[in-house]
Protein backbone atom coordinates (compact mmCIF):
# COMPACT_ATOMS: atom_id res chain seq x y z
CA UNK A 1 0.00 0.00 0.00
CA UNK A 2 1.98 3.16 -1.38
CA UNK A 3 2.58 5.93 1.75
CA UNK A 4 1.71 3.47 4.14
CA UNK A 5 3.02 5.08 8.09
CA UNK A 6 3.49 2.89 10.54
CA UNK A 7 2.72 5.51 12.92
CA UNK A 8 -0.63 5.83 10.85
CA UNK A 9 -3.72 4.15 13.04
CA UNK A 10 -6.72 2.18 11.93
CA UNK A 11 -9.64 1.55 13.81
CA UNK A 12 -10.01 -2.34 12.35
CA UNK A 13 -7.91 -3.83 10.25
CA UNK A 14 -10.03 -6.49 8.05
CA UNK A 15 -9.03 -9.28 5.86
CA UNK A 16 -12.07 -10.30 3.51
CA UNK A 17 -10.85 -14.25 3.10
CA UNK A 18 -13.35 -15.66 -0.11
CA UNK A 19 -13.95 -19.33 -1.05
CA UNK A 20 -13.37 -19.34 -4.91
CA UNK A 21 -13.15 -23.25 -4.60
CA UNK A 22 -14.76 -25.18 -7.20
CA UNK A 23 -17.74 -25.13 -5.63
CA UNK A 24 -18.48 -21.96 -6.39
CA UNK A 25 -19.15 -21.32 -9.84
CA UNK A 26 -18.07 -18.26 -11.90
CA UNK A 27 -21.58 -16.90 -11.67
CA UNK A 28 -21.30 -17.14 -7.74
CA UNK A 29 -17.90 -16.10 -7.78
CA UNK A 30 -18.74 -12.54 -9.39
CA UNK A 31 -22.07 -12.00 -7.35
CA UNK A 32 -20.16 -12.23 -4.04
CA UNK A 33 -17.74 -9.57 -5.95
CA UNK A 34 -20.24 -7.56 -6.79
CA UNK A 35 -21.93 -8.16 -3.24
CA UNK A 36 -19.09 -6.57 -1.50
CA UNK A 37 -19.05 -3.97 -4.11
CA UNK A 38 -22.43 -3.02 -3.18
CA UNK A 39 -21.87 -3.07 0.49
CA UNK A 40 -18.94 -0.70 0.72
CA UNK A 41 -20.90 2.02 -1.52
CA UNK A 42 -23.86 1.90 1.07
CA UNK A 43 -23.75 4.93 3.02
CA UNK A 44 -23.87 3.12 5.82
CA UNK A 45 -20.62 2.15 5.48
CA UNK A 46 -19.13 4.94 5.45
CA UNK A 47 -21.17 6.52 8.97
CA UNK A 48 -20.13 3.69 10.72
CA UNK A 49 -16.36 4.40 9.87
CA UNK A 50 -16.74 7.65 10.17
CA UNK A 51 -18.05 7.23 13.53
CA UNK A 52 -15.15 5.36 15.04
CA UNK A 53 -12.18 7.33 16.68
CA UNK A 54 -9.13 7.15 13.98
CA UNK A 55 -12.19 7.99 11.08
CA UNK A 56 -11.17 4.74 9.07
CA UNK A 57 -10.04 1.41 8.04
CA UNK A 58 -7.94 -0.74 6.64
CA UNK A 59 -9.21 -3.56 4.00
CA UNK A 60 -7.89 -6.35 2.13
CA UNK A 61 -9.40 -8.65 0.04
CA UNK A 62 -7.99 -12.48 -0.41
CA UNK A 63 -9.37 -15.46 -2.60
CA UNK A 64 -8.63 -19.07 -1.47
CA UNK A 65 -9.58 -22.48 -2.14
CA UNK A 66 -7.08 -25.37 -2.61
CA UNK A 67 -3.71 -26.11 -0.79
CA UNK A 68 -1.81 -24.01 -2.39
CA UNK A 69 -4.51 -21.29 -3.73
CA UNK A 70 -4.58 -18.00 -1.51
CA UNK A 71 -3.78 -14.89 -2.76
CA UNK A 72 -4.32 -11.13 -2.31
CA UNK A 73 -6.65 -10.04 -4.64
CA UNK A 74 -6.65 -6.42 -3.72
CA UNK A 75 -4.05 -5.34 -1.38
CA UNK A 76 -4.60 -2.90 1.93
CA UNK A 77 -6.70 -0.24 1.27
CA UNK A 78 -7.30 3.15 3.53
CA UNK A 79 -10.73 3.45 3.93
CA UNK A 80 -12.11 6.82 5.44
CA UNK A 81 -13.83 8.86 2.16
CA UNK A 82 -16.66 8.27 -0.16
CA UNK A 83 -14.03 8.20 -2.51
CA UNK A 84 -11.49 5.54 -0.80
CA UNK A 85 -14.55 3.53 -0.59
CA UNK A 86 -15.61 3.72 -4.38
CA UNK A 87 -11.80 3.29 -5.24
CA UNK A 88 -12.42 -0.20 -3.03
CA UNK A 89 -15.39 -1.15 -4.38
CA UNK A 90 -14.39 -0.81 -7.99
CA UNK A 91 -11.52 -3.05 -7.57
CA UNK A 92 -13.18 -5.94 -5.40
CA UNK A 93 -15.92 -5.82 -8.19
CA UNK A 94 -13.26 -6.30 -10.77
CA UNK A 95 -11.06 -8.53 -9.04
CA UNK A 96 -9.90 -11.91 -11.21
CA UNK A 97 -10.94 -14.97 -9.44
CA UNK A 98 -7.45 -16.87 -8.69
CA UNK A 99 -8.42 -20.50 -7.91
CA UNK A 100 -6.84 -24.12 -7.59
CA UNK A 101 -8.84 -27.37 -7.92
CA UNK A 102 -8.65 -29.83 -5.18
CA UNK A 103 -10.64 -29.21 -2.17
CA UNK A 104 -11.82 -26.29 0.26
CA UNK A 105 -8.63 -25.48 2.07
CA UNK A 106 -10.23 -23.34 5.25
CA UNK A 107 -7.44 -23.57 7.85
CA UNK A 108 -4.51 -22.56 5.13
CA UNK A 109 -6.87 -19.44 4.36
CA UNK A 110 -7.14 -18.40 7.65
CA UNK A 111 -3.42 -19.06 8.56
CA UNK A 112 -2.40 -16.99 5.18
CA UNK A 113 -5.03 -13.76 6.69
CA UNK A 114 -3.45 -14.08 9.86
CA UNK A 115 -0.01 -13.73 8.47
CA UNK A 116 -1.34 -10.83 6.43
CA UNK A 117 -2.45 -9.54 9.68
CA UNK A 118 0.85 -10.00 11.80
CA UNK A 119 2.33 -8.20 8.86
CA UNK A 120 0.24 -4.91 8.21
CA UNK A 121 2.99 -1.88 8.50
CA UNK A 122 -0.03 0.15 10.53
CA UNK A 123 -1.36 0.39 14.16
CA UNK A 124 -5.14 -0.94 14.22
CA UNK A 125 -7.18 -0.93 17.06
CA UNK A 126 -8.51 -4.43 16.18
CA UNK A 127 -7.61 -7.07 13.60
CA UNK A 128 -10.29 -9.38 12.25
CA UNK A 129 -10.54 -11.83 9.70
CA UNK A 130 -14.18 -12.04 7.53
CA UNK A 131 -14.07 -15.71 5.88
CA UNK A 132 -16.88 -16.50 3.73
CA UNK A 133 -17.34 -19.98 1.99
CA UNK A 134 -19.75 -22.74 1.51
CA UNK A 135 -18.39 -25.82 3.18
CA UNK A 136 -16.29 -27.25 5.40
CA UNK A 137 -12.27 -27.35 5.24
CA UNK A 138 -11.82 -30.95 3.55
CA UNK A 139 -8.05 -30.49 2.34
CA UNK A 140 -6.99 -30.30 6.46
CA UNK A 141 -9.39 -30.90 8.88
CA UNK A 142 -8.06 -28.77 11.36
CA UNK A 143 -9.63 -25.28 10.47
CA UNK A 144 -10.18 -25.14 14.68
CA UNK A 145 -6.52 -25.46 14.97
CA UNK A 146 -5.69 -22.57 12.19
CA UNK A 147 -8.33 -20.18 13.94
CA UNK A 148 -6.83 -20.70 17.53
CA UNK A 149 -3.50 -20.30 16.28
CA UNK A 150 -4.88 -16.62 14.58
CA UNK A 151 -7.08 -15.65 18.09
CA UNK A 152 -3.87 -16.68 20.24
CA UNK A 153 -2.17 -13.52 17.97
CA UNK A 154 -5.44 -11.07 19.06
CA UNK A 155 -7.16 -11.59 15.80
CA UNK A 156 -10.66 -11.87 15.72
CA UNK A 157 -12.48 -14.52 13.16
CA UNK A 158 -15.78 -14.11 11.69
CA UNK A 159 -17.75 -16.02 9.33
CA UNK A 160 -19.94 -15.95 6.33
CA UNK A 161 -21.14 -19.50 5.54
CA UNK A 162 -23.48 -19.53 2.50
CA UNK A 163 -25.84 -22.69 3.81
CA UNK A 164 -27.49 -23.08 0.26
CA UNK A 165 -29.88 -25.35 2.76
CA UNK A 166 -27.45 -26.65 4.98
CA UNK A 167 -28.28 -26.16 8.69
CA UNK A 168 -25.01 -27.83 9.59
CA UNK A 169 -22.78 -25.08 8.06
CA UNK A 170 -23.53 -22.37 10.63
CA UNK A 171 -22.85 -24.75 13.63
CA UNK A 172 -18.75 -25.58 12.15
CA UNK A 173 -18.44 -22.19 11.58
CA UNK A 174 -19.71 -21.89 15.14
CA UNK A 175 -17.93 -24.26 16.93
CA UNK A 176 -14.50 -24.94 14.70
CA UNK A 177 -13.96 -21.84 12.34
CA UNK A 178 -14.71 -18.43 14.79
CA UNK A 179 -13.11 -17.25 17.69
CA UNK A 180 -11.68 -14.49 19.58
CA UNK A 181 -13.07 -11.17 21.16
CA UNK A 182 -16.97 -10.74 20.01
CA UNK A 183 -16.55 -13.30 17.15
CA UNK A 184 -19.67 -13.97 15.27
CA UNK A 185 -21.69 -15.98 12.07
CA UNK A 186 -23.61 -13.74 9.84
CA UNK A 187 -25.07 -16.96 7.51
CA UNK A 188 -26.49 -16.65 4.22
CA UNK A 189 -29.03 -18.47 2.92
CA UNK A 190 -27.78 -18.46 -0.41
CA UNK A 191 -25.68 -16.77 -2.73
CA UNK A 192 -28.32 -14.51 -3.93
CA UNK A 193 -28.55 -13.48 -0.15
CA UNK A 194 -24.83 -12.55 -0.10
CA UNK A 195 -25.21 -8.85 -0.67
CA UNK A 196 -27.52 -7.86 2.29
CA UNK A 197 -25.56 -10.31 4.70
CA UNK A 198 -22.15 -8.88 3.48
CA UNK A 199 -23.16 -5.59 4.60
CA UNK A 200 -24.83 -6.66 8.03
CA UNK A 201 -21.42 -8.43 8.65
CA UNK A 202 -19.31 -5.55 7.57
CA UNK A 203 -21.19 -3.22 9.80
CA UNK A 204 -21.14 -5.54 12.81
CA UNK A 205 -17.50 -5.52 12.37
CA UNK A 206 -16.61 -2.07 12.38
CA UNK A 207 -18.94 -1.98 15.41
CA UNK A 208 -22.00 -0.18 14.65
CA UNK A 209 -25.78 -0.77 14.10
CA UNK A 210 -27.02 -2.77 11.59
CA UNK A 211 -29.33 -1.46 8.63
Amino acid sequence: MAGTDASLKVDLALVLAVDCSSSVDPVEFRIQMEGIAAALRHPALQDAIAAGREHRIALTLVLWSGPQSQSVAVPWQMLATSADLEAAAAAIAGAHRDWQAGGTALALAIDYAAKLLAEIPFAATRRVIDISGDGIDNVTGTAEAARDRAVAQGITINGLPITKGSALLPIYYKTRVIGGRDAFVEPAADIHAFEGTILRKLLREIGHPTV
